[in-house]
């Protein structure tokens, strides 16, 4: 067997491996009975119906004349959806949406996911905001939109693509990233851009299947293999991933490098 050969069965091994290990848990608002299916109290700040028709199966959630610049979906009260993300092991988040009707136009906004720590206050002039700006929101007349956001909560440095939001207008970012992603009390999805300004509209809109996933056992950062300690196994595993991504990606930001390593080894056992 050439060297070359070798290398590609290593490999091969090793995604089996990282696969293997990879068992997640998610839990689903899909409306259906109405308020009872509604996990995580979502709103967009108006009551809601939980109607049948023009869904994309069973119930979902209906807002109707929510008279706004910007729509903004979000939790209410704690739940699956807010807490530790890290220590959850958060992986992803995604829903589907629908505009039925809005007064003017709603092309060109980006959905902002928004992990918010609202630091036990009611005002939002001291909350440390991560967000990421992701697709464009649907317009009336495209259907339904499913969207899917990818948390990289292992991650200790702000990770590629997201952003801190300047909450009290002061011109710096309000707290930091393992401040967010910590103690996320509140999630929400904006419509647009979160530091612009929009006129205000009223919005006919639809939201159903919002879903958190999470590790089952999130471990060590660096365990790859799952087997409760970091070591060489771990670290072949990690070498045999190099350039790629996947969950030998430790630190989040897309590819598996010197900085991934760095994680395996600090956290060595």
């Amino acid at each position: 067997m050439t060297l070359s050969s070798r290398l590609l069965l290593a490999q091969g091994a090793a995604l089996g491996l990282l696969t293997a290990a990879a068992v997640a848990t998610t839990t689903t608002a899909d409306f259906e009975g109405g308020a009872a299916g509604n996990v995580g109290g979502w709103t967009y700040g108006l009551g809601p119906t939980y109607p049948t028709d023009n869904g994309i199966s069973g119930q979902y959630m209906l807002t109707s004349n929510l008279d706004t610049f910007a729509p903004m979906l979000r939790t209410t009260g704690g739940s699956a959806f807010t807490g530790d993300y890290r220590a959850a092991g958060v992986t992803t988040v995604s829903l589907d949406l629908a505009t039925f009707d809005v007064d003017f136009s709603a092309g060109g906004r980006p959905l902002t996911i928004m992990l918010i720590n609202t630091h036990g206050t009611q005002t939002s002039l001291d909350d440390t905001v991560a967000y990421f700006m992701g697709p464009n929101i649907p317009v009336p007349g495209e259907g339904w939109k499913s969207y899917t956001f990818d948390i990289p909560s292992s991650s200790e440095t702000l990770p590629d693509g997201w952003l801190m939001l300047d909450s009290n207008g002061d011109g710096t970012p309000d707290g930091d990233w393992n401040d967010a992603i910590t103690n996320v009390t509140k999630l929400q999805f904006f419509y647009g851009d979160p530091t612009f300004f929009f006129i205000f509209q009223q919005w006919d809109l639809g939201v159903d299947n919002i879903s958190i996933t999470v590790a089952d056992d999130p471990g060590i950062p660096g365990d790859l293999d799952g087997n409760g300690i970091v070591d060489g196994a771990d670290l072949g595993l990690l070498l045999a991933a190099w350039g790629g991504d996947g969950p030998a990606d430790l630190d989040g930001n897309g590819v598996v490098d010197g900085a991934d390593l760095g994680v395996l080894l600090g956290n060595w056992s």
